[in-house]
């Protein structure tokens, strides 16, 4: 058969495929402070050329290549600052008698206190594992090097490993024994107990890796009993005997964040841009208390200048994070009017650097892509000339690719795509978006060899993530008949390299 029938045959099977860009889908992860000093909004993610921006679960309209770092990272400062939040007029009352009271004298109703506990009384299983022993037998598991729960410390120290190495489910299951330490164990759930900084940590930790895990019914279930994070004992003025006068809120703020976005991911958009815009307003009440030279929660208070600087710098960096989370929010909700106007007024709101206007421009161009207005897009995104193509960034390349799919030029955006890569030959969302635009230029066979190259050979460990798995299973299924012994090496694959937290689902495997 020829090369050209070939690609012609490759072409009708492309054809035949009615939505493939469906299968295209990037998963970006929310992550929690106990391995990262980087907010949670903005973590690593890889972006699928179709789509764009992602509009999964735990969106994020930035990509690997974009940072506001140096623009948005809280920097180490007072606790008194970090730890600061206004309560409710309720809350405030509760803890203005605890504070005026002698020690013990107030009993407080169980409807002001937060009763947490576990949703699962069993374990979460590895399902890696289980589907190697179902598929390829129990002896394929001698080739699974990576840390079990039982190899591991019982404490955070073991933590940190298991979420290091991938290991979620894992790492879930930890953080239930640690909890159960506090007494919010399984069957806890609406029992009295008392909470520390470390316990509420633990809480963080749990909630994110089940938003990454989309554990969607334990995660709502879970996590309900904090509220909005207002409850009296959410602060340290509750626990005098413990904390004397310190004030503020053990919660930490991104973990306010993932509290307010998780009715997202549990299909409840308007609630979670409800909460997220109550916490902006307690932001921007903050900040106007810190230009009038009162303290975050209006108390008097004597700040030297230095100090209310960095007070009013870690506000603003608040503030645009939970704009960039707004935004998020709008994305999931498929409301991009919103997401482009929130995303503007963020541009609006600070004097960025060159890099970060140009970041939130590209962001704000993807958006209009989305509402189908390139002609808008274009404008955002950064030009590349042809004559300055070799000093041209990967990020405007990328922009360029995307304009080019929006459209319809595949060829164009795989020239670009292309180009990209060439400055980064290690990066997997742009072999990822080369593949599919391989396939949509009816080179099918190319697009299965450049990604069966990237799992195997280049990096297995960095390439195997869900999307790429995704796109290989789809792409096998349509390459040939017997895709089924194509997947179940990826299975071996992911057994050798790979943590727990994969959904095996992505392989496309019926068990």
């Amino acid at each position: 058969m020829s090369q050209k029938q070939s690609e012609s045959e490759e072409t009708d099977n492309v054809s035949a495929l009615v939505n493939l860009g469906s299968y295209f889908d990037s998963v970006p992860t929310i992550f929690d402070e106990i391995v990262s000093d980087k907010p949670d909004i903005f973590l690593t993610s890889n972006i699928s050329m179709l789509s764009v921006p992602p509009i999964s679960p735990s969106p994020n309209i930035f990509d690997q290549d974009f940072s506001f770092d140096d623009q948005i990272n809280e920097s180490p400062m007072n606790d008194i600052h970090r730890d600061a939040w206004i309560p409710s007029e309720s809350t405030h009352k509760i803890l203005r008698s605890i504070a005026t009271s002698p020690h013990g004298g107030n009993q407080i109703d169980k409807e002001n206190l937060t009763m947490l506990g576990l949703a699962l009384a069993d374990e979460m299983s590895d399902p890696i594992k289980e589907a190697v022993t179902y598929f390829l037998g129990e002896e394929e598991n001698i080739n699974r090097n990576v840390s079990y729960l039982s190899n591991v410390t019982q404490d955070e120290r073991g933590l940190r490993s298991l979420i290091k190495d991938g290991y979620y489910r894992a790492a879930v299951n930890l953080t239930g024994r640690l909890l159960a330490i506090y007494g919010q164990g399984y069957g806890k759930i609406n029992h009295p107990s008392k909470h520390t900084p470390h316990s509420i940590q633990l809480w963080f930790t749990r909630l994110s890796l089940l938003t990454k895990l989309k554990q969607i019914e334990m995660l709502e279930t879970e996590s309900a009993p904090f509220g909005n994070l207002d409850k009296p004992d959410m602060y340290f003025t509750f626990y005098p005997e413990l904390y004397g006068t310190r004030r503020g809120s053990m919660a930490s703020f991104a973990f306010r964040l993932l509290i307010a976005e998780i009715p997202m991911y549990c299909g409840k958009g308007k609630r979670a841009l409800d909460n997220l815009y109550a916490m902006l307003a307690i932001i921007k009440q903050i900040l106007r208390n810190l230009e009038n030279d009162l303290s975050e929660d209006g108390g008097a208070v004597k700040f030297n200048k230095d100090e209310k600087h960095d007070a009013m710098q870690l506000w603003k960096a608040r503030k645009s994070r939970t704009l960039v989370s707004i935004v998020n929010c709008a994305l999931c909700s498929k409301n991009y009017i919103l997401a482009a106007e929130v995303l503007e007024q963020l541009f609006n709101c600070n004097e960025w650097k060159k890099k970060q206007a140009d970041i939130l421009n590209s962001a704000i161009g993807r958006i209009y892509l989305l509402l189908g207005d390139v002609s808008a897009a274009e404008k955002k995104f950064t030009v590349v000339h042809p004559e300055n193509s070799k000093s041209a960034s990967i990020k405007e390349f990328v922009d360029k690719a995307f304009i080019a799919v929006a459209q319809n030029s595949f060829q164009e955006a795989l020239d670009f795509f292309k180009s990209a890569s060439e400055l980064d030959p290690s990066n997997i969302m742009l072999l990822n978006n080369i593949a599919v635009c391989l396939l949509y230029t009816g080179k099918l066979k190319a697009a299965v060899e450049l990604l069966e190259n990237m799992v195997t050979v280049k990096n297995p460990v960095k390439s195997l993530q869900e999307v790429v798995l995704l796109n290989m299973s789809t792409l096998y299924e349509l390459h040939t008949t017997h895709s089924i012994q194509s997947k179940l090496q990826l299975l071996r694959q992911l057994n050798r390299y790979n943590g727990d937290s994969t959904n095996i689902q992505c392989l496309k495997l019926v068990m």
